[in-house]
């Protein structure tokens, strides 16, 4: 393995576990505190110390946002994301929101066909089917039981997978610690309209380093994953993400006591089958493109 590639994992390992660690905290704390007051500190905190870097190393200049519109849609699909994989925290395990999580992917494909014009392949529509396929395995005990932590998983899905399609369109315009400036920045000034009704002082010492600490993992999270992706493409990567599921089941386990039963590690290791086909196909692809441009290349008279 190249020693850029070993260092992109580092880097993605240790963005991956931030936010697990997130998501784990999240969970703790929604037992206790307003949820929309716990996700407006999620981004409030972020948008502080990304801003304050920015405006350091490059002055005010940096807020100025290409195509407005579409930023202001980012930072509401990803807070909205945001608030349903909490409420989904609240009423699931750990691990099944997080295995629901793992149908984003795919279903960027569909945002990307509407909205990018981008033509979907077969591989593609095949895999959307195996992977929602998975999500229904892992959740079947908890639709009777928790339906609105269902509901709330796969639309926190579905949302992050239109913010991350919307990010591809502005992704040109704007180097990545911009772009994660203002989906943080309009996230925070979106939940300030509502927050405020529902925020509380913390109670409790748990509560005053959990609340913070979710910004700081979140924007750190982020951070890693920008270093990641400078090192390796998103095909290098993209099979580690799958480690995001054991940390999450390793928290579950730890700090809730809660082990993944068969039906979700079953939904999981079909959810997993759903991606890493679409990645195999995709190399295959590649390899044929390669290896035609080489005979064209050959071909070609000197």
């Amino acid at each position: 393995m190249p020693p850029n590639q070993r260092v992109a994992i580092g880097w993605l390992f240790a963005g991956i576990s931030l936010f697990a660690t997130m998501d784990a905290a999240a969970k703790w704390v929604s037992r206790t505190y307003p949820l929309t007051a716990a996700v407006w500190l999620r981004y409030l905190v972020p948008t502080l110390l990304v801003g304050g870097y920015l405006v350091a190393t490059r002055g005010f200049k940096f807020a100025h946002a290409a195509r407005p519109g579409i930023q202001i849609l980012r930072g509401i699909t990803l807070v909205i994301s945001t608030l349903c994989f909490w409420t989904a925290l609240s009423h699931l395990p750990l691990v099944e929101a997080a295995t629901v999580s793992f149908i984003g992917p795919t279903i960027v494909v569909i945002f990307a066909a509407l909205l990018l014009g981008e033509r979907p392949k077969r591989t593609h529509w095949i895999a959307l089917a195996i992977g929602f396929l998975g999500v229904l395995i892992a959740l079947r005990p908890g639709i009777a039981h928790a339906g609105v932590g269902a509901i709330a998983a796969l639309a926190s899905a579905a949302f992050y997978s239109l913010y991350l399609v919307l990010t591809r369109k502005v992704a040109g315009e704007a180097d990545a610690l911009v772009l994660l400036f203002h989906a943080n920045a309009i996230g925070a000034l979106a939940l300030t309209v509502i927050s405020p009704a529902t925020a509380r002082m913390p109670m409790i010492l748990a509560e005053w380093m959990i609340l913070p600490a979710l910004g700081v993992f979140g924007a750190l999270g982020h951070w890693c994953m920008i270093k990641a992706y400078s090192h390796a493409d998103a095909a290098t990567l993209a099979p580690f993400m799958y480690v995001q599921l054991l940390v999450a089941t390793f928290y579950g386990w730890l700090i809730y006591d809660n082990l993944p039963d068969g039906f979700t590690l079953l939904g999981m290791i079909v959810i997993l089958a759903s991606g890493l086909y679409v990645l195999n196909e995709g190399r295959k692809t590649d390899r044929a493109l390669q290896s035609a441009r080489a005979d064209e290349v050959s071909a070609t008279p000197e």
